[in-house]
């Protein structure tokens, strides 16, 4: 029997059943079907592996490392004790308590992952990331600590405060704003370009290949972290 289809594009499948006999079903045009599965599959290898390493360079380039490394370069930079001190407190109170408290977030099911890719799930850890970012800014003003680490723990705070508020009405690139300036600082502490030109890129690359932010918001975070960090860092010293 033809089943309507001529024989020279029938073809015949055989797939083991759990007992002795082999059954088999007609596959039909299995030129046309079973080719496109196969490149179907291989065509997914490089694309499993794309998402693999965008992951990788979303997870190293998340706010809270490349912020703590910026910082703790720009004290080694400066090789004095009291900046390592000073670098280390803030470390501890604007970025590594904001991170527990979204581990416990986390943990008590208030958010749904630690990038917080739900808009309307980062009101209550930025508005703790703001609380700890004052407290950590008024202590580094308070104890007369490095005026680099000043400028920084201002611009971290003010730069918060613009994401919370677009947040509002906009999911803005957080890894974005966060690599961009830490690659700011780094060029302007350091002096190298590299983490800016290459860094950034990638990290905007990472979000996007994810899926979890447009062009337009990755453009935005970046702009953004590079232009607060760059008034800070540079007006000061404008004479």
């Amino acid at each position: 029997m033809s089943f309507g289809v001529s024989e020279e594009k029938q073809a015949v499948l055989c797939l083991p059943t759990a007992g002795p006999d082999v059954e088999c079903q007609p596959a039909l045009q299995v030129g046309a079907i079973v080719t496109p599965v196969v490149q179907t599959v291989t065509d997914g290898l490089p694309v499993r592996r794309g998402r693999r390493a965008a992951y990788v360079i979303s997870q190293v380039g998340s706010p809270p490392i490349v912020m703590a490394l910026s910082i703790l370069l720009s004290a080694a930079v400066m090789a004095q004790a009291l900046a390592w001190m000073w670098a280390s407190v803030y470390v501890t109170l604007a970025i590594a308590l904001p991170v527990l408290q979204l581990v416990w977030l986390l943990h008590r099911g208030q958010v749904a992952d630690l990038d917080v890719r739900r808009r309307e799930q980062r009101s209550k850890p930025m508005i703790f990331m703001l609380v700890c970012g004052a407290v950590g800014w008024a202590v580094l003003a308070i104890g007369s600590a490095p005026l680099v680490l000043i400028l920084i723990a201002g611009a971290a705070l003010f730069q918060t405060t613009v994401i919370f508020l677009i947040t509002l009405r906009w999911k803005i690139s957080v890894h974005c704003s966060a690599a961009a300036g830490a690659a700011t600082i780094v060029l302007l502490v350091v002096g190298t370009p590299l983490p800016l030109l290459l860094g950034v890129p990638l990290v905007a690359w990472s979000r996007i290949r994810l899926r979890h932010h447009t062009l337009a918001q990755t453009i935005a975070g970046s702009l953004l972290g590079a232009t607060v960090y760059s008034i800070a860092l540079c007006i000061p010293f404008v004479r």
